[in-house]
C-alpha cells in the first residue's frame, strides 16, 4: 500500500469500527481492511478522524449519502465502486437473509448494478441510504434472473418455467402487469393493456398458471 505510516493506522483502526458495525457485520477481515483503505484514500485520513470514524456505533449512524456528510459526487461514486469491488466475493455476507433465493447469477449482477454510474448517479441524487432502494429497483430489468429467481422462489415454478417467462417478459413489464391487472379499465396505467396482453400470452406460452402469480 502507498499510505503512509499515519494514514495505515487509520485504516486498521477503521477496519476495526467496520468490523464491529451492523451494517458491514459479517464481512471478512480482508474485505473489512480493504473497505476502510478505500474510504481513507477516497475521504482522507483527516475526515475520517474529524468524524469520529473509526467508533463503530459512530460509523453505523454515518451517513455517505446525506449532504450533511460533505461528500462530492466524484468522491462519492470513486469510493463507493471501491467498495463494491471489496465486498465482490463476500457479497452473501453483506446482503445476508435479503438474497434469500437469490442466485449467485443475480448477487453478481446486483454488484455490477451497484458500481453503474446512473445507479450511483441515482442515490447520490436521492440523498439518502434509505431512498436507494428505489433506485436500485428502477435498475433491476438489467437482470433477467433476478425475475427468475423471484419465480422460483416466490410462485414456486421451476426454473425451466421462469426462464421461459422471464425471456419474454422484462421485470420492469412484469411489475407494471401486476400493479395493474385487476385495476378497472378506466384506471389502468398508459400501456398497460398491451403489457398486460403480453404478460397473459408469455404465462400462456410457457405453462404458467397466472394464479401462481399472484
Amino acid at each position: 500500500s502507498s499510505l503512509s505510516s499515519e494514514d495505515q493506522k487509520v485504516v486498521d483502526d477503521l477496519a476495526v469500527a467496520i468490523a464491529e458495525s451492523d451494517n458491514f457485520g459479517g464481512l471478512s477481515a480482508d474485505v473489512t481492511k480493504c473497505i476502510a483503505e478505500e474510504e481513507v484514500v477516497a475521504l482522507g485520513a483527516t475526515y475520517i478522524q474529524e468524524n469520529n470514524l473509526t467508533d463503530a456505533v459512530i460509523y453505523d449512524e454515518w451517513d455517505p449519502f446525506d449532504r450533511r456528510s460533505g461528500i462530492d459526487r466524484n468522491t462519492f461514486k470513486e469510493m463507493y465502486k471501491g467498495i463494491v469491488e471489496c465486498i465482490d466475493e463476500d457479497f452473501q455476507a453483506l446482503f445476508g437473509d435479503d438474497l434469500d433465493g437469490l442466485s449467485e447469477e443475480s448477487g453478481k449482477c446486483l454488484l455490477n448494478l451497484m458500481k453503474d454510474d446512473e445507479y450511483l448517479d441515482l442515490i447520490y441524487d436521492a440523498g439518502a441510504a434509505d431512498n436507494s432502494d428505489g433506485a436500485l429497483l428502477s435498475l433491476l430489468g438489467e437482470c433477467p434472473s433476478f425475475l427468475v429467481d423471484g419465480l422460483v422462489e416466490g410462485a414456486g415454478l421451476d426454473k425451466d418455467r421462469a426462464e421461459c417467462f422471464a425471456d419474454k417478459v422484462s421485470y420492469e413489464s412484469f411489475m407494471f402487469a401486476l400493479e395493474n391487472q385487476d385495476l378497472p379499465e378506466d384506471e389502468l396505467d398508459e400501456g398497460a393493456t398491451e403489457v398486460i396482453a403480453e404478460f397473459f400470452a408469455a404465462a400462456v406460452e410457457c405453462d404458467i398458471d397466472l394464479a401462481d402469480l399472484g
